[in-house]
């Protein structure tokens, strides 16, 4: 089984293969598993207090995912991969049903460790007028936003979820993350036709003094934010090349407007980076097979959370 191969892995000298199969090393899958064991109580405990199950369960099979570190690991090797159930199973001794019961189940339990470590972003779990006061705190923030693959069914408000980007059916998010690379905020998710301004508008308020003691580095795709968001906001853009026209045939930036977005694009890279150790989750790149809107958010969340754990 896959998870007695990963245990006979030397964390040092096979740590590319670990990272491979479950997209954090040895030593962050340890400290998760501990968090992880809490967590799995943890959510149990308030499912029992909802309502949704009688009593925690106790005795009984264990079957094979008997201990919390097989539990974590085929987890993880579900997020890391993104194999469909069938084959999720064949791994791990599993029916398909069997490992997608298992999947829907833990999910949870995860997302749960990553918020006990502090490793998870705020947006769905804390109140946005909460948000504004940690920015206070920030000295430079980028931001951005991104697709992700979705099937090609209609979403829940009756919008097809088509990007033009794209070319195909994607939901997107509007992450921001400090120069560090970590992920502070993470909003999702939107049909992939939304304009990234148009969902910063949505998530930032321009009436709230979001950003005038942060600054926020944004790219062309929010032009307009410097002037909603007021003169006090530290709202910092790349120039944008003009258009052509007869008076100007072959429009041009000038030297120091080049300069100011080579810089402009040296700090603003962090938040790609951060996107894309996300995407190093196979979940967040092979397209969207799960149609729950529930499950889904939480293929946004994890690897945000598990790519904070990472970089910690």
């Amino acid at each position: 089984m896959a998870y007695e191969q990963f245990k006979k892995l030397d964390a040092v000298k096979h740590d590319r293969t670990i990272k491979s199969l479950i997209g954090i090393s040895r030593a962050h899958f340890d400290t998760l598993a501990r968090a992880f064991a809490v967590a799995y109580d943890t959510v149990q405990l308030k499912r029992l207090q909802q309502g949704e199950i009688k009593q925690v369960p106790s005795g009984g099979s264990k079957g094979y995912l008997d201990t919390f570190d097989k539990k974590l690991f085929f987890l993880l090797y579900y997020l890391k991969n993104y194999p469909v159930f069938d084959v999720l199973g064949l791994h791990f001794g599993l029916s398909g049903g069997h490992a997608h019961t298992h999947v829907i189940a833990l999910l949870p339990v995860l997302q749960r460790a990553l918020l006990d470590l502090g490793m998870l972003p705020a947006g769905r779990l804390e109140p946005l007028r909460n948000s504004r006061n940690a920015l206070s705190n920030l000295a430079t923030l980028p931001s951005t936003g991104w697709n992700a693959p979705a099937s090609g069914r209609r979403m829940t408000d009756s919008k097809k979820p088509a990007s033009a980007e794209k070319k195909r059916h994607t939901l997107k998010a509007i992450t921001v993350s400090t120069l560090h690379r970590q992920i502070l905020f993470l909003f999702c998710f939107f049909a992939g036709s939304s304009h990234d301004y148009a969902l910063m508008k949505k998530v930032f308020n321009p009436k709230l003094k979001w950003f005038h003691q942060v600054n926020v580095w944004l790219d062309l795709g929010f032009q307009g934010a410097a002037r909603e968001y007021g003169s006090k906001s530290k709202i910092n853009l790349p120039h944008k090349r003009p258009k052509k026209s007869k008076n100007n045939p072959k429009p041009k930036l000038t030297a120091a407007q080049i300069k100011h977005n080579k810089e402009h694009a040296r700090i603003r890279v962090a938040v790609e980076h951060a996107i894309g150790g996300m995407k190093t989750f196979h979940c967040l790149t092979h397209r969207i097979r799960n149609h729950l809107t529930g499950i889904i958010e939480y293929l946004f969340w994890l690897p945000a959370g598990l790519w904070n754990l990472k970089i910690a």
